[in-house]
C-alpha cells in the first residue's frame, strides 16, 4: 500500500482495535454501528440507499464493490427513482477489501467514490475484511468510526482511540423518526383496485413500486400515525415498512399494531414492521449475533418449500406465546423465525424483503399476491 501516495484511513473499533487502508470517498471522520451485508457484486446502489441500513458504517463482504459504477438518478413512471432506494445514500462509512476505480456499464454516469465524495460518505479498503467478518459473526455487531485523510496528513492514533470511547450505541435513539416521511404521499397507478397505506418507518422504492406494479393505490404516512388516523384513510390494508434500529423504543408503533391486529384489519409487515408485530403479540425480541444481511436460505413452514430470500435484519423476534399466530416461515441455517401469519385474522408478516429476493419471483408473487387476496380486492 502506498501511503504516500493514497489517502490513508483508518477503521477503529470502540474496543482499540484498529485497521489501517486506503481511503477513497470523502475524506471525513463518522462513527456508528459497524455491521456487514453479503450482497454479490452487484446491489450496492440500493443497499447504500435503504434506510434500514440508517447510521452503519457497512462492510461489503464481495471482495470488490463499484464495477458497475452509479446510474443516472432517474424516475419511473410512478415517480419514483428507479435503481434507488432512497433519495440519498444512508449509511455513514463504507469498508470494501478493494474499491473499483474504473467502473464499466453503459447505465454508469459516475464512479461510486465520486458518489460517496458528493454525499461526504467516506470508504476504507485493502483491509482483511474476512477476518472482520468473521469477528462480526461471532460477537455481533460493533460500535466504531472510519477516518479518511487528506494525503499526507498526521494520523494519530491515540487521539482516534480515546475518540471511539465516546462513541454512543445508535440503538438507543429514534432512527424511524429520522427516515420517516414527514407528511403524507399518494401515489395511484391507472385502474386501482385498492388503497394500502404503508406506515413509514423507512419504506424501500422497491416496496412501493411493486404494490402500484400490483395496481393498488399507496398512501404513505409518518411513523406517529394512530390506527384511527390510518383508518380514516379508508385502506383496503395496511403495510408496516422496514426500517432501522431497535424495535423495543418503537412503543408508538407497536401500539397501532396491536389496534390493527385487535380490529382484525388486513395487515402485513416486512423487516422492522415484522419484528414489531411480533412485539405487539407478545413475542421477546432480541438481537443477532450472526446478522441477517444479503442472502439467506428461507423455509415456508407448512410446506417445507425452500426459498432463496433477501434479508436486512439485527433483530428477530423469540417464541414467548404464539396467541392466535403461528409459525409461517423460518431460516433454514439458524431455525430463527422468519415469518408468522394470524390462524383466523388475515395478518401476517415475514422478516425479510420479498420485493428484493434474489432469483425468487416466486416468494415476491407468493407474498404480495396473499395480501392482495387476503384484502379482498380482486
Amino acid at each position: 500500500m502506498k501511503f504516500n501516495t493514497e489517502k490513508c484511513a483508518i477503521l477503529m473499533f470502540k474496543d482499540g482495535t484498529y485497521f489501517k487502508g486506503l481511503g477513497f470517498g470523502a475524506t471525513n471522520q463518522v462513527s456508528g454501528e459497524i455491521t456487514f451485508t453479503t450482497i454479490p457484486g452487484s446491489g450496492y446502489v440500493e443497499t447504500l440507499t435503504d434506510k434500514t441500513n440508517k447510521g452503519q458504517i457497512l462492510l461489503f463482504t464481495y471482495p470488490s464493490i463499484g464495477n458497475y459504477g452509479v446510474p443516472a438518478r432517474e424516475f419511473d413512471k410512478f415517480g419514483l427513482i428507479r435503481q434507488f432506494e432512497s433519495d440519498a445514500i444512508q449509511i455513514k462509512g463504507m469498508i470494501v477489501n478493494e474499491y473499483c476505480e474504473i467502473p464499466s456499464h453503459y447505465e454508469s454516469i459516475r464512479s461510486l467514490e465520486d458518489w460517496l465524495i458528493e454525499e461526504n460518505v467516506p470508504g476504507i479498503q485493502w483491509i482483511d475484511t474476512r477476518m472482520i467478518t468473521q469477528t462480526l459473526i461471532e460477537e455481533g455487531s460493533k460500535l466504531g468510526l472510519l477516518r479518511v485523510y487528506e494525503v499526507g496528513e498526521k494520523q494519530d492514533i491515540e487521539e482516534l482511540k480515546s475518540e471511539a470511547q465516546k462513541i454512543k450505541d445508535i440503538n438507543q435513539y429514534d432512527l424511524v423518526e429520522e427516515v420517516s416521511s414527514r407528511s403524507t404521499k399518494k401515489y395511484t397507478p391507472k385502474n386501482s383496485i385498492g388503497t394500502v397505506v404503508i406506515l413509514d418507518l423507512g419504506v424501500k422504492n422497491n416496496i412501493i413500486r411493486t404494490l402500484l406494479q400490483k395496481g393498488l393505490e399507496v398512501i404513505i404516512v409518518p411513523y406517529y400515525y394512530n390506527y384511527q388516523k390510518i383508518m380514516d384513510l379508508n385502506p383496503n390494508g395496511v403495510l408496516i415498512s422496514n426500517g432501522p434500529g431497535n424495535p423495543l423504543i418503537y412503543r408508538k408503533s407497536i401500539e397501532t399494531i396491536k389496534d390493527l391486529i385487535k380490529n382484525g384489519t388486513t395487515t402485513i409487515g416486512f423487516g422492522l414492521g415484522h419484528i414489531l408485530m411480533g412485539l405487539a403479540i407478545g413475542f421477546n425480541c432480541y438481537k443477532l449475533k450472526a446478522e441477517h444481511r444479503g442472502s439467506r436460505t428461507t423455509v415456508e413452514s407448512k410446506t417445507g418449500h425452500c426459498y432463496i430470500t433477501f434479508q436486512n435484519h439485527a433483530y428477530c423476534i423469540k417464541d414467548l406465546k404464539y396467541n392466535d399466530f403461528k409459525l409461517y416461515f423460518h431460516d433454514k441455517d439458524d431455525d430463527t423465525i422468519e415469518g408468522i401469519i394470524h390462524e383466523n385474522k388475515p395478518i401476517f408478516s415475514v422478516a425479510f424483503n420479498p420485493e428484493a429476493s434474489p432469483g425468487s419471483l416466486d416468494v415476491k408473487d407468493l407474498i404480495f399476491d396473499k395480501f392482495i387476496d387476503l384484502m379482498e380486492v380482486n
